[in-house]
């Protein structure tokens, strides 16, 4: 049998750190959509995400809904990712999944309540690394989080989506941004301009007005 060359699996060989961990425009597939409950009963979704060039970035947790209903920034982020994959929702449903179990020193199968629907999709996500305070040592730790989500296949952001544009032009004007601010440093108190945070939300404070109105949804 001859030997042929796979552009594809040769890129794959130089993937030697199979964790995201810089800031970056990413394509996968969600491979964990989890129901979270925080201690303090914010509501939230747990996504993991796997790149096409095999890279993962789990424990993307976005939180939404404070118990009196207040809606985070992390409800929009979430109501773009429906729209991105033309879901209009995404009901509750046991999810299995891959999680790091500590005693036994490798990755097992878990079964948690989630969002089937979500599992498998693909999408395109922006990521921004992210450097935090740990809660109990005091110390620096790094993380990414989602900054924005659009269509894999068209580049279309929510808000193009609901207003049935067909050219992509919002991401360009996110990674810009990223490229310019590729870390986001939450040790310290930022208030983000009102205009910065409108696009890091990829357009969905309006996006989730129009989605609760599903007779202008275009899916």
């Amino acid at each position: 049998m001859p030997l042929k060359m796979d552009a594809a699996a040769a890129k794959r060989a130089d993937n030697f750190n199979s964790v995201i961990r810089e800031s970056g425009k990413y394509v996968g597939v969600i491979t964990r959509a989890e129901r979270l409950l925080s201690r303090n009963n914010v509501e939230g979704v747990g996504l993991s995400f796997k790149s096409d060039d095999g890279a993962s970035a789990n424990y993307l947790d976005v939180y939404t809904v404070k118990p009196d209903g207040e809606k985070l920034r992390g409800h929009s982020v979430i109501t773009a990712l429906l729209c991105c994959l033309q879901l209009r929702e995404a009901a509750d449903g046991d999810i299995t999944f891959e999680r790091w179990d500590s005693e036994a020193g490798r990755l097992v199968n878990t079964t948690a309540p989630g969002y089937p629907a979500l599992m498998g999709k693909r999408i395109g996500l922006v990521l921004q690394k992210e450097l935090q305070t740990h809660s109990q040592t005091g110390a620096d730790v790094e993380r990414v989080s989602i900054m924005a989500v659009f269509d894999p296949v068209t580049n279309l952001m929510a808000s193009e989506i609901l207003d049935r544009k067909t050219k992509a032009e919002r991401l360009e004007a996110v990674t810009k941004i990223l490229a310019a601010n590729p870390v986001r440093d939450t040790r310290k108190r930022r208030a983000a301009p009102v205009a910065v945070a409108a696009t890091l939300a990829g357009g969905s404070a309006p996006a989730t007005q129009e989605l609760d109105n599903f007779d202008d949804v275009p899916f």
